[in-house]
């Protein structure tokens, strides 16, 4: 008789399989629980921290230094950023307070940091204004030296910027869409204005009157005397121009002057007010 073959304890073997798969479990259990309380101890202790350091008085603002405001006084300033002295320095957000600097439409750019145990610096850069856009019905803007329009007009804007008249909405440069041709004619006028010796210097300007029909007329010095330029070659014009103002600095008959028209740069036509009526003479060289 062949011997009987030997059977397998499959039941002994199944219980020692779940009792190793029960053991890895409980490790791996103890081994999540463990890494829970260490995450909960370990965020308790950063809170504590962060407290502790950021309602301490060892690190409340002792000197805060303020530089390259000039429209905006140092007390706005701090206002703006949300600091005093009574600051703890390391409870500022550095990024957040430049974002609240960054929107008030006079601070162009804006740095912030901390210099510890005790003080805080800000720069800022103020925008430059150029020209107040006049845009009636009391509506305005005003635009930086980048032709770029940076606030709307107030009561507290100064008058003495020379105004921008004849232009709509429709001309303003905005992302996605160019300036018109009215505008870029305005910002070429602004530019040769700012030059060194020029012969339309920007504080003399008081008005520029863009007309999509005979372009640009500007108006100049306290008795607002007009410049007619049209349209294109600018600085030709100005060349043109630079050569008439020394010829009328030499004859006292050209000094009274209201209107010179350079529609056409070989062909200057000087309007004289007549003394003592309304009645003009024109004059051409």
């Amino acid at each position: 008789m062949k011997p009987k073959p030997t059977r397998t304890n499959r039941f002994r073997k199944n219980k020692q399989a779940r009792r190793v798969l029960f053991r890895d479990r409980a490790v791996f259990a103890f081994k999540a629980l463990l890494g829970a309380v260490m995450l909960v101890v370990t965020s308790a202790a950063f809170i504590f921290a962060y407290d502790y350091f950021t309602q301490s008085r060892h690190f409340l603002a002792r000197r805060i230094v303020i530089t390259g405001q000039q429209r905006l006084s140092r007390q706005q300033v701090m206002e703006i950023a949300g600091v005093g002295m009574q600051t703890n320095i390391l409870s500022v957000n550095l990024a957040m307070t430049r974002q609240r600097l960054l929107a008030d439409s006079w601070v162009a750019d804006a740095t912030v940091r901390r210099e510890i145990p005790s003080g805080l610096y800000i720069h800022i850069r103020e925008e430059a204004p150029l020209a107040l856009l006049d845009m009636g019905s009391d509506e305005g803007f005003l635009i930086n030296v980048d032709g770029e329009v940076f606030k709307r007009r107030d009561d507290s804007d100064s008058d003495a910027l020379p105004r921008v008249q004849g232009l709509d909405h429709a001309d303003l440069p905005v992302p996605g869409r160019p300036a018109s041709e009215a505008f870029r004619a305005v910002m070429t006028l602004f530019r040769i204005a700012v030059e060194k010796n020029s012969p339309l210097p920007l504080s003399g300007i008081r008005r520029i009157r863009m007309d999509r029909e005979i372009g640009a007329t500007l108006y100049i010095g306290e008795d607002n005397r007009a410049v007619k330029l049209g349209f294109g070659r600018y600085r030709e014009k100005c060349k043109a121009l630079e050569r008439l103002m020394s010829r009328l600095s030499r004859d006292s008959r050209l000094a009274r002057y209201r209107v010179i028209d350079l529609f056409d740069v070989n062909r200057m036509v000087i309007t004289l007010a007549t003394a003592g009526s309304s009645t003009s003479d024109h004059k051409e060289v």
